[in-house]
């Protein structure tokens, strides 16, 4: 059987079918690579926006021209702690953190050299932040530009600077686990809940603290303290809390930080406006709404809801005497002169609540004169939200007896009437503390100093009896000898 010839192929077919496989590669190659720079670039706009939720550039950044290199300081009852870097530099960042040791920073509260951290970094809200989301955030921090900015030392008294009594308290205070979604509720509510409890970790100043100083699960949302400033009950109490407010105003309040003839956020509040809140969806912000409003209320002391005082005295009658702190000419002068000019002589404010107003708003109606005197110290940094004004701060211009007597004649003027500080209660606020958080803070020393003292003594008994069972195993094992 004679075989056959195949035919010779023709050259410039070959070339074509070549050629189309090449371009059909690079076209499916190119494909991909815009697929995995898509998916990447969505990753970081995902971690961008859950950053933002979670308020990492407030805590994160003390000089707004090196966002989220630290140095931040947090004022606590048992002294300052400040930030870390969290940009990606090497040395100073979080450049050399593994995907796992940035889970365990965030969720377990454990650095990379596995040292814990102090809860002012609040990890144990983090704790059940879902994994993809703190790898999207780090993800995000790790395109920002590295920057070469060591922390500060903390200034914390003893025991507090021993990073040991870290343990202590999250035997106490720590629960890792997982969010897990409600099922007898709505998609809503439980998207609310992650960004109250979890990522917007609300309770870290929102929910008193308990004996060992972790959160009050009873009290939750009822009204807590960040440094100095009182954060408000938040819970749905008609007095104490938000449950006269309608869902509108909540979201108001939210979004911009005023809502005319309730409140006007200041202080931390403010800024957690401008930093984070601002930008969440209108989606998230009435999540969050949604789960608030069945927060279970929580009643304390006042009588009446803060935002309902509107003010007694007319302001433009400076009556002879005292109030508190110097007198009401006196008083009624720095107010003409310092606050008028934005407030107005009647403390109205403006119509479209750029400058608030003084009357039925709930810093000046609340119980404790916190929040009045620091706004004077240290203004409102408002950034312009919804057209807010940011406030200057005046404690550089005014002595302690001055800012005292403004606070006092605004209070009784515009808020509550039952208010009065002196100018030792604004010296002690000045340098960052309160009265209670001095009681606190010695409280907070004699606890560690007994737990340190307790486990001492049972690791002291432990082997005493440890030595007692191991000479009473040599005397048996000798006597069988003697036998």
């Amino acid at each position: 059987m004679r075989r056959g010839r195949f035919p010779r192929p023709d050259p410039t077919l070959l070339f074509q079918a070549f050629a189309a496989t090449i371009v059909r590669s690079i076209v499916a190659g190119l494909a991909l690579l815009s697929l995995c720079i898509q998916l990447r670039a969505n990753e970081i706009q995902k971690g961008e926006y859950l950053a933002r939720a979670a308020d990492c550039i407030g805590c994160h950044t003390s000089n707004p021209s090196r966002p989220f290199a630290g140095g931040y300081r947090v004022p606590t009852p048992f002294g300052d702690v400040y930030s870390s870097n969290i940009t990606p530099d090497q040395d100073t960042g979080i450049g050399r953190y593994s995907e796992d040791e940035f889970l365990r920073a965030v969720r377990e509260g454990v650095r990379r050299d596995g040292t814990d951290l102090y809860p002012a970094m609040p990890y144990d809200s983090f704790a059940k932040m879902r994994r993809e989301d703190v790898v999207a955030i780090r993800t995000y921090l790790l395109t920002q530009p590295p920057i070469t900015q060591p922390r500060p030392e903390n200034i914390l008294p003893f025991p507090f600077n021993q990073r040991w009594a870290l343990r202590l308290w999250k035997l106490a205070n720590y629960r890792p686990g997982s969010f897990t979604p409600n099922r007898n509720r709505t998609e809503t509510w439980n998207r609310g809940s992650y960004l109250v409890d979890v990522l917007g970790h609300c309770g870290a100043c929102h929910t008193p603290r308990n004996m060992t100083f972790g959160e009050d699960e009873d009290r939750k949302l009822a009204g807590g303290a960040a440094g100095v400033w009182q954060a408000f009950n938040i819970t749905g109490d008609k007095t104490m809390g938000i449950g006269a407010w309608s869902d509108d105003e909540l979201f108001l309040f939210l979004k911009t930080g005023a809502v005319a003839g309730k409140a006007y956020a200041s202080g931390p509040m403010a800024e957690t406006v401008m930093n984070s809140l601002q930008h969440l969806s209108d989606d998230d912000i009435r999540a969050i709404v949604a789960y608030l409003r069945d927060v279970p209320p929580q009643s304390g002391d006042e009588q009446q809801p803060r935002f309902s005082w509107g003010g007694t005295i007319n302001v433009g009658i400076a009556e002879p005497g005292n109030v508190a702190q110097g007198s009401t000419h006196a008083a009624g002068d720095l107010y003409g002169s310092l606050c008028s000019g934005c407030h107005g002589i009647d403390g109205s404010g403006s119509p479209d609540s750029s400058y608030a107003s003084l009357t039925r708003n709930s810093t000046l109606g609340a119980a404790t004169p916190e929040n009045v005197v620091m706004t004077i110290l240290t203004g409102v940094k408002a950034g312009d939200v919804a057209g807010r004004k940011s406030m200057a701060a005046f404690a550089d211009w005014l002595d302690d007896g001055q800012v005292a007597s403004l606070a006092n004649y605004v209070t009784s003027r515009f808020g509550n009437p039952e208010l009065s500080v002196t100018a030792a209660d604004v010296h002690q606020m000045r340098a960052g503390s309160t009265t209670e958080q001095t009681v606190i803070l010695l409280a907070g020393q004699t606890l560690v100093m007994i737990g340190a003292g307790l486990s001492l003594g049972l690791l002291l008994l432990l082997a005493r009896r440890l030595r007692l069972a191991a000479r009473l195993s040599g005397f048996t094992s000798a006597h069988r000898d003697t036998r």
